[in-house]
């Protein structure tokens, strides 16, 4: 604006800096209700009405896998949440279609009946028991057996290639998340050398704006450069917690023990 008065710059160089400084404080009230929203949703997440804060992360370097990736796969093909449950489901759908294919077989009915008749209130012990055996054999009930019999197979068949395609898709799911926690670790080195970085050239640019050696310009966009160089390294931590926690999903359990 100044450089604008000076006849230095035109009049749109200043409307595209006011326009710039529109989308900054867009963009602040934006987190501000991005973390509002956060905050209410982790508190219905925990049982909670309220708005909760979570707690501090920590900054201590993320451990290396005590598993290989070899070994994560085997363990999870073989009792992850995910490929037992498509497991039991398919075992269901086989028990359905078992079900469905007894309507076949005959009904066998055994029945029994006994009494005693006399005029007497104390009779003289006249007795009739009869036995009956019944068998009838289901022939022809108008298509109903054979159509619940087809949908009982249909069932049957889409719950084992689920199945199928969940133990194919182990190694798939498995590596991602795998690779996800190696990368995550390796961006959250290369973020710390950033931020040590750019704190350094932020310290060198203060110091020379107190000389007068740079202008105001160059000092903000230091601390810009430091501030995005913080929020590079908690996405780079954020990143690392949610392949872990995706592992233990996949295999049903804490990878690392919990601390106090």
């Amino acid at each position: 604006r100044v450089r604008v008065i000076a006849g230095e710059a035109i009049a749109s160089d200043s409307l595209q800096l006011l326009l710039e400084v529109t989308r900054a404080r867009l963009a602040g009230l934006r987190r501000d209700s991005a973390l509002a929203v956060s905050r209410l949703r982790l508190g219905r997440r925990i049982g909670l009405a309220g708005p909760v804060d979570a707690a501090p992360m920590d900054t201590a370097a993320p451990q290396p896998l005590p598993l290989s990736q070899e070994e994560a796969v085997v363990e999870m093909r073989a009792g992850g949440p995910e490929v037992e449950a498509a497991r039991a489901e398919e075992r269901r759908a086989g028990a359905a279609l078992g079900a469905e294919r007894a309507g076949y077989w005959p009904d066998v009915t055994v029945g029994a009946t006994t009494g005693a008749y006399d005029s007497e209130f104390f009779p003289s012990a006249f007795k009739r028991t009869q036995l009956a055996v019944t068998v009838s054999l289901p022939i022809w009930d108008g298509g109903r057996r054979e159509l619940a019999v087809a949908r009982a197979r249909g069932e049957h068949d889409v719950a084992q290639a689920e199945r199928q395609d969940r133990e194919r898709a182990v190694s798939e799911v498995m590596a991602e998340a795998y690779h996800g926690y190696e990368t995550s670790r390796a961006g959250i080195e290369l973020a710390q050398v950033g931020v040590a970085v750019a704190t350094e050239n932020y310290r060198v640019q203060r110091a020379r704006y107190r000389e007068g050696a740079t202008t105001i310009l160059d000092l903000l966009e230091a601390q810009v450069a430091l501030s995005e160089g913080e929020a590079t390294l908690v996405q780079a931590r954020y990143a690392t917690r949610l392949a872990l926690a995706q592992m233990e999903a996949l295999l049903g359990r804490r990878i690392f023990e919990l601390r106090d």
